[in-house]
């Protein structure tokens, strides 16, 4: 009896689904006494059955947009969005970190090049709290590196919605850019998580440029989960914390 060899785009399409259920396991930490919420991107966007977004705890998360472009665009019902809250400390008494979790199967094989881009806004519906600072995480990488460049990375954009200063330190603008890269062992510096503190803000604009890419003779570049963090205390212990930095001199230097 003959063996029959699959045909190369399936057989394409199958270690796509192997590799990016691998991604999937791998993940990002996990969430301890935490409450979440769940929806398809789809349901967020205008004419969404939660079109008017998410509401945990004291957090609203609204206003969604989405595209994609590229190799093999994706659709909205093609990314989950999860919402969770929960608390950096077991001594508080309310949860200070919520963390908005993108996951979705994005990848790239040579000669290939796709693109996600999705925006939103977070604002803070406790009076007494303020949104101190943001943080962005993925799980993007590139296993098997080619002698051309394959890259995964995100480029996020957070702005204030009022014109004011975002991050403490100089020059004073509205919008800061975190940002998080791989491209694969024995090339440039990867780095999955990015951190910046910054002046309380009630309500932050957010726009991630997600991005897989690997030239003709690149590797295999994926990413299935991406993270936005947004951290919070009490005002009064957040003005105080302000100076005693004393204006920004330990904070994470400005692009």
């Amino acid at each position: 009896m003959s063996v029959q060899l699959l045909p190369a785009r399936v057989a394409k399409k199958m270690r796509r689904l192997l590799l990016l259920c691998g991604l999937a396991a791998l993940g990002l930490p996990a969430f301890v006494n935490a409450a979440t919420v769940q929806y398809s991107l789809q349901d967020l966007l205008p004419g969404g059955s939660q079109a008017g977004g998410i509401i945990l705890g004291d957090k609203n998360y609204s206003n969604f947009t989405f595209s994609s472009t590229g190799s093999h665009p994706l659709r909205p019902q093609d990314v989950n969005v999860r919402v969770t809250s929960s608390k950096s400390s077991p001594t508080l008494a309310s949860d200070d970190r919520y963390t908005l979790q993108f996951t979705f199967g994005l990848d790239a094989f040579p000669g290939e090049r796709t693109d996600l881009v999705v925006g939103y806004q977070v604002g803070v519906l406790d009076p007494n709290q303020l949104i101190n600072r943001v943080g962005l995480r993925f799980n993007g990488t590139v296993p098997a590196q080619g002698p051309g460049n394959a890259a995964a990375t995100v480029i996020e954009t957070v702005g204030t919605t009022n014109g004011s200063d975002l991050a403490p330190g100089d020059p004073n603008r509205d919008t800061e850019v975190l940002d998080v890269f791989n491209d694969g062992p024995g090339r440039l510096s990867d780095d999955n998580s990015d951190f910046l503190v910054i002046n309380p803000q009630r309500t932050l604009q957010f726009t991630k440029d997600i991005l897989v890419s690997s030239q003709p003779t690149g590797g295999y570049a994926a990413i299935s989960v991406v993270d936005n963090i947004v951290d919070q205390v009490p005002e009064p212990t957040m003005l105080g914390l302000i100076t005693v930095l004393g204006g920004g001199f330990f904070l994470r230097r400005r692009r």
